[in-house]
């Protein structure tokens, strides 16, 4: 079994079937994440036609390396189903990865492709919270009627009483305007910022991602009041990223949003819409239960952390700790915590 580390690996992905693979493991989004010093890799094990690989965001640490999954989901991926096969090449990745000066990593798992339970032999994996997932697989009448509770489908009624009118925007003609409108939210929700992303971020977006995402939006009068991004491969469809005009909260235009969207991409031949969980990890948490009313259809999102060489990680964490004992109470449980 050969393992390695590569910033190109679309041509190991290109050999894995729809099912076992989405448009959060490919080059174009991983790299959406880049900065001046932190950049993507892919960590590939392969043996015959054999592949397992795993995308993050590699950064330094004291001359050393830390990583994590890019924001959303990810985590190993493997094209066999071959349990032995994988646990193997797992070992071997673990090995590489410690040889070429990595101390841990952030995993975020996908919800969807069923990608944790090899890793839970090898490294902590703890639960984090319920996401919900529409099938889009369904008719559209049959999604309107067995997913979408009666109050969510009278406040689609009403967004379209209200004149409300939705366009999918695969040329992203109005992406100014979500900006604006998406920054604008997440500073009334006081969004940490790893919420707020650069002008880069979404020239790269739309450049990237052309044919595998698109701009919904929402109007009132002309007025661009909700709107999202949405990202999808053949199976897969995600909700990326949203803003929403509080003026206009009444209206049902996030109702309407993501259920016209859910018809886009069962139109596009999606299988599976999945719409993410709450904007915290509590059961009752407003956003989620909002998402719930679109499907009963649930998800197990959890994370991981790998740490490769146990005495760096410690000394530089118990460093960080020293220097910043009023930030380790609040951050001291991350993996990554000395990062902030």
């Amino acid at each position: 079994m050969k393992a390695l580390l590569t910033n190109r690996w679309n041509e190991y992905l290109d050999k894995f079937d729809d099912s076992h693979k989405d448009i959060y493991f490919y080059e174009e989004y991983v790299k959406l994440y880049e900065t001046g010093v932190d950049k993507a890799f892919c960590a590939v094990c392969y043996e015959g036609d054999s592949i397992l690989l795993m995308p993050f965001i590699r950064k330094d640490i004291d001359g050393y390396y830390d990583f994590e999954t890019a924001y959303g989901y990810g985590g190993v991926l493997s094209n066999v189903d071959d349990e032995e096969w994988i646990n193997n090449a797992i070992i071997v990745m673990g090995d590489m990865l410690k040889n070429e000066k990595y101390i841990c990593g952030f995993i975020r798992f996908h919800c969807l492709i069923n990608n944790l339970e090899s890793c839970q032999k090898h490294f902590p994996v703890f639960f984090d919270r319920n996401t919900v997932t529409i099938n889009t697989e369904q008719a559209e009448e049959q999604i309107w009627s067995s997913q979408i509770s009666s109050k969510n489908r009278n406040m689609i009624r009403k967004a379209e009483k209200n004149g409300l009118i939705y366009k999918a925007e695969y040329d992203f003609e109005s992406i100014e305007e979500f900006i604006n409108l998406y920054n604008e939210t997440m500073s009334r929700l006081d969004a940490e910022g790893f919420y707020f992303f650069d002008k880069n971020y979404y020239n790269n977006l739309v450049e990237n991602l052309k044919g595998r995402a698109f701009l919904g939006t929402v109007r009132k009068d002309g007025k661009l009041i909700c709107a999202a991004i949405f990202m999808y491969s053949k199976l897969y469809g995600h909700y990326h990223l949203e803003g929403s005009d509080h003026a206009f909260s009444s209206f049902g235009a996030n109702n309407f949003l993501l259920w016209k969207t859910s018809v886009e991409l069962h139109n596009l031949g999606v299988k599976q819409f999945h719409l993410g969980g709450g904007s915290n990890c509590h059961p009752d948490n407003s956003l989620l239960k909002f998402k719930k009313s679109f499907s009963k259809n649930m998800c197990d999102y959890y994370i991981g952390k790998w740490i490769f060489n146990e005495n760096k990680y410690q000394e530089i964490k118990q460093n960080w700790i020293k220097k910043n004992p009023e930030k380790a109470e609040k951050f001291g449980k991350l993996l990554l915590c000395y990062r902030y």
